[in-house]
């Protein structure tokens, strides 16, 4: 862990974490020495399951299980069970969430590469740091919808707004619903988001703004082979032999 803080810290600054997030080391010891890793989207049991069968005591996840204070540990709660497990099995959990969100090489950063957008650039919005970009040629934004579908991996994506030709495009993985204003004032076309609510797409229409729902697993699923990749990158660099497994989430709901 001495050596592998100080490369996670590097992509995801702690000092970039929004104040109330809670990120970091939040189960296990700081002192093991790492024999395997598992990076997740979030720490089920099926991720813990994996760490399990592989031999991994390390697990990394965008979501924190400690978001907010504990009050007791009770094993029969989703998260009681969860933390019992990794204790029982000596495996370490540390989260990057927010702080890899807003990094310059994080999540943002990421996605917005991944849309092929160019000229990316940072921005601040009600607290948030997201990411504007441009696209090569101005494009209706249904057909951008297609390109997000498409380089994002998905099944679909909901437009909100009315169609319109964009160029610049404003990219907050997670939930970013409450960013249409921000992003518009920023000088966006479109954003692309994810947990759109009702009263966000009132707003879009009202405003003649377009923003692309692409889920918040859609959006965030990328934090997995983003951190992956980095790790097995720079830890070859180290000439450090570690297992990194790589854990793809489903989408927590059927649609039927």
């Amino acid at each position: 862990m001495r050596t592998l803080i100080p490369l996670l810290e590097k992509l995801a600054p702690p000092a970039s974490a929004s104040p109330f997030d809670n990120i970091g080391l939040l189960a296990g010891s700081g002192n093991i020495s790492v024999k395997g890793i598992v990076v997740a989207l979030d720490a089920t049991s099926d991720v813990v399951d994996t760490a399990i069968n592989t031999g991994a005591n390390l697990i990394i996840v965008h979501h924190p299980l400690i978001f907010t204070p504990l009050k007791a540990v009770n094993i029969e709660s989703a998260t009681g069970n969860i933390l019992a497990r990794l204790l029982k099995n000596n495996i370490s959990l540390y989260a990057m969430h927010t702080n890899l969100d807003s990094a310059p090489n994080g999540l943002n950063q990421y996605v917005a590469e991944l849309l092929g957008l160019k000229k990316i650039r940072a921005v601040a919005g009600d607290g948030i740091i997201f990411r504007i970009g441009e696209v090569s040629k101005t494009v209706d934004s249904h057909q951008f919808a297609e390109t997000v579908k498409k380089n994002l991996s998905l099944a679909g994506v909901r437009h909100y707004g009315p169609a319109k030709k964009v160029k610049n495009v404003a990219v907050c993985t997670g939930s970013g619903g409450d960013l249409v204003t921000g992003s518009l004032e920023a000088g966006a076309d479109i954003l692309v988001t994810g947990d759109v609510k009702h009263h966000n797409g009132v707003e879009c229409n009202e405003l003649g703004f377009p923003v692309i729902d692409a889920g918040h697993l859609g959006t965030e699923k990328h934090m997995v082979p983003l951190v992956g990749n980095y790790l097995k990158k720079n830890l070859t660099k180290l000439k450090k032999n570690i297992r990194i497994t790589l854990f793809n989430e489903k989408e927590l709901y059927d649609y039927l």
